[in-house]
């Protein structure tokens, strides 16, 4: 009988609720961020506002020419699917409405963009076509032109990027059915356009609390913290701040310093992302919305 209740229950929920719905927060910061503090105490975010009918996530921005400009993934619910999308911001808020600038016949997400010798580049989420690309903005940041496959044949999530003791390192969690967000792999090259090599200890890390990245990896005072995701429980449930110890061909060690997860200065059930740029910052958590909510229409 409990089962029964369990499963009625559940399916109330589903059609009452479009969930997860993950919305995005940011704020413009003048003095100690999140790195600095290790907690949301006394925080005060902006919500980038959303139709209902998509929500945004996975926010990552950067500046450039003068603007800080965000990207999300745009999930679709109706679709579910999800493209990259971009919106330029201010301290006093978004400037014009949220727009699409790159879209595959797969769902993208997690835009991790980054300068490099005078190109702005991007390398988003494509798990779903096991593989993991790189893109070059021409012109920024409405167009997106595919540059090269850097990892193919594996499902990868969130690939991030950072260049340590002369090589660069892509950190990717391998989804593997029975393991999912558990197995952390390292690839290494010289160049940024490879050849990329797998590290001899793959998987450096299994464990669901922090083997998935939540975000740009962040250097202090010559130190590298990682923003990882804590999916032991529930899928993106909070974000720990893990400091990366040790990053060579040899090994790899990361020690999660605190954790940050939804409370009354960010309600909600899960939090799952944290970035910063241009003198904001930025995170995301996961929220209810009404299927006949006033804000679920549009396209």
């Amino acid at each position: 009988m409990g089962r029964l209740r369990q499963f009625v229950a559940e399916n109330v929920y589903a059609k009452l609720f479009r969930s997860p719905h993950w919305r995005v927060g940011w704020r413009h910061v003048s003095g100690p961020d999140l790195w600095d503090t290790q907690s949301l105490a006394d925080t005060r975010w902006n919500r980038l506002p959303d139709p209902g009918i998509r929500f945004f996530a996975d926010p990552m921005a950067i500046a450039h020419g003068g603007r800080t400009i965000l990207f999300v993934e745009d999930f679709h619910h109706h679709r579910q699917k999800g493209v990259i999308s971009a919106v330029e911001l201010t301290p006093a808020g978004p400037v014009g409405p949220v727009r699409q600038v790159l879209e595959e016949p797969w769902h993208l997400s997690y835009p991790h963009v980054f300068e490099h010798d005078g190109a702005i580049w991007m390398i988003p989420e494509s798990c779903e076509n096991r593989e993991v690309v790189l893109y070059r903005a021409d012109p920024f940041p409405d167009r997106w032109t595919r540059e090269a496959v850097l990892i193919d044949g594996m499902p990868l999530t969130d690939a991030t990027l950072v260049q340590h003791d002369g090589l660069y390192w892509l950190l990717a969690t391998l989804e593997n059915p029975g393991s999912a967000s558990a197995d952390l792999c390292l690839f290494h090259a010289a160049s940024l356009f490879g050849p990329w090599r797998p590290h001899p200890g793959n998987p450096v890390l299994h464990d669901a609390r922090t083997a998935r990245s939540a975000g740009p990896i962040v250097r202090r005072d010559g130190r590298l913290w990682r923003p990882v995701q804590d999916c032991s429980h529930h899928y993106g449930a909070a974000v720990g701040l893990a400091e990366i110890t040790r990053l060579d061909t040899a090994g790899y060690e990361q020690n999660v310093r605190n954790t940050l997860a939804p409370c009354q200065a960010w309600p909600g059930r899960r939090l799952h992302t944290l970035s910063q740029c241009g003198g904001f910052e930025f995170i995301d958590g996961s929220a209810n919305v009404l299927r006949w909510s006033p804000f679920a229409g549009g396209t």
